[in-house]
């Protein structure tokens, strides 16, 4: 790692008083000995103290304990969810055969393992969090943009995840306690949650709090419980429901309705389903690093390249299966495995009720750890970077489930709010550039010589300019990068609503090509 030799305390520059946030060096205390000020290592790579803290250091040699397993179970943990279970029921919606949708998925998660491996690398070697990486290709200030986008989709998703855990405590309660589903409902229909509903969402919360709690250099353990209750979960959901189907799905309207759309219309259908897998994990490519820095070793999380692609097409290959059988078994195409338990509780019976308990309590895990590793230590990070005085990992996660849970109001969302939900699925054309600029600008830019105490400097040389602190270079190449596929992004979320735009066929199309023509364009105008 290089540095310019001008530092004068663990390789910085002396600092000034009119760094943005600086208080007083008192110390505010209260009982039990807390304090509102997180600790700080003594070997701490910041100037001051509201520039970092023990946890958004660069990780020591004695706590990089994930080694190529740890990213295994990681994965697998991640892989095993609704969202992906049910990834190709929109492609099927719209025409897509489903050895078309499952190629969509073999290929975008291809792609997505390539970008996140690559990226991750970069947080291997320098084992420092994404926001500081970040201060490295687009300057100190702009940082906190690209950081603060990041930020507001975990936080969001974090919250909408907590639903699907609220809507699994639900079935749980209603397993254990049938007459739980007849609590008389005294919120309004239009919030798009029932009291029962309410009750479990808050029991999940709580719930989901003391897990937030685990150290970072623990946590790999409880991915890789969970890798092990979510497929038993799975495969239990798929094996009862191809029994009850008789074996069989080749009679589904699932695997014969075969391909509805033709020519043009299905290249494009392709594509757009394709970008829609990429969109999925867009934001664990951008901030892979939060996880990579644990690595024993760069090489650790190369494994990620294998394990992506592999398990996240044989969890939708499994779906689209179990969609299949359920037409058969209940009369209708059910691809969200919540409804299937749900429906185990019908029989009446005291085995369908117990089989819905423990599905639930699976899903229940499953939840959790997605929410752990996709969302929730992801938002910390990003949070850190506002308040690294005040905010540490485990501050962060607590203050991202209150604020993702109850200020975002997620069960509404999930409800009723398309137009939100497809400006989620679509936020790729912000974090695809940000993906590709960061990259562009490690391994072809500075060809990975890079000064790590500069990162945390903010007079370093990742200031680039001493009034704006911005490198002006890759802000432009961002908005290149994010502007021509706008039109399209919001014809996207216009259509999600029911409504329709002028936005040309063209204009459609650049925002379908956005994830493989933009991150390949900026990474040319950014070097050059």
């Amino acid at each position: 790692m290089q540095s310019d030799g001008s530092d004068t305390k663990h390789g910085f520059a002396a600092t000034s008083d009119s760094e943005p946030g600086q208080v007083g060096p008192a110390r505010r205390r209260f009982g039990f000995n807390f304090s509102l000020e997180v600790h700080q290592e003594e070997s701490s790579f910041a100037t001051t103290k509201n520039t970092s803290n023990a946890d958004f250091d660069p990780i020591p040699p004695s706590k990089r304990t994930w080694n190529w397993g740890a990213y295994v179970a990681y994965w697998m943990a991640d892989a095993w969810a609704v969202s992906n279970w049910e990834v190709a029921s929109s492609m099927i919606a719209v025409g897509l055969s489903w050895r078309m949708a499952i190629g969509a998925c073999v290929l975008g998660n291809f792609l997505m393992g390539l970008v996140i491996t690559t990226n991750g690398r970069i947080g291997a070697i320098l084992h420092t969090p994404f926001p500081v990486l970040a201060r490295m290709p687009f300057g100190y200030y702009f940082s906190y943009f690209v950081v603060l986008s990041r930020c507001v989709l975990a936080i969001v998703w974090l919250g909408v995840q907590t639903t699907t855990g609220g809507q699994c405590m639900t079935v749980l309660l209603t397993a254990i306690w049938p007459s739980f589903a007849n609590i008389p409902n005294h919120i309004p229909e239009s919030e798009g949650i029932t009291t029962a509903g309410m009750c479990g969402f808050v029991l999940y919360f709580l719930l989901q709090l003391p897990f937030l709690c685990i150290p970072y250099t623990k946590i790999q353990y409880f991915f890789a419980f969970k890798s092990i209750i979510a497929p038993i979960i799975f495969l239990a959901v798929f094996g009862d429901t191809l029994h009850k189907a008789g074996g069989t799905i080749s009679h589904s309207t699932v695997i014969t309705k075969g391909t509805t759309i033709h020519g043009a219309t299905l290249a494009w259908a392709f594509f757009n389903n394709l970008n829609g897998v990429l969109g999925n994990y867009s934001t664990l490519g951008l901030n892979i690093a939060d996880f990579s820095r644990y690595a024993n070793k760069p090489s650790a999380q190369n494994v990620q390249a294998i394990v992506i692609p592999f398990i996240f097409t044989i969890v939708g290959l499994l779906g689209i299966f179990t969609a299949a059988a359920s037409q058969s078994a209940y009369g209708e195409v059910l691809w969200n495995p919540i409804d299937i338990i749900s429906l185990w509780m019908k029989s009446g019976s005291h085995g369908g009720r117990a089989a819905a308990a423990f599905g639930a309590i699976g899903l229940l895990i499953v939840t959790l750890g997605i929410n752990i590793s996709a969302n929730s230590i992801s938002a910390a990070n990003d949070l850190m970077a506002f308040a690294p005085r005040y905010i540490n990992i485990r501050r962060g996660q607590i203050l991202a489930a209150i604020i993702g849970s109850w200020a975002f109001v997620p069960w509404k969302i999930l409800a009723s709010a398309q137009k939100f939900i497809a400006f989620l699925n679509g936020y790729t054309i912000f974090l695809g550039p940000m993906t590709s600029i960061l990259m562009t600008d490690y391994y072809i830019l500075r060809r990975g010589k890079v000064s790590v105490p500069d990162m945390y400097n903010f007079h370093g040389i990742y200031r680039y300019s001493q009034k704006w602190g911005t490198n002006w270079r890759a802000v432009v190449a961002f908005f290149i990068g994010c502007i021509p596929p706008l039109p399209g992004f919001i014809d996207n979320i216009v259509e999600a609503g029911g409504s329709k735009t002028s936005v040309s066929a063209g204009g459609q199309h650049l925002y379908v090509l956005l994830s493989i023509l933009f991150l390949s364009s900026i990474m040319i105008l950014h070097a050059d």
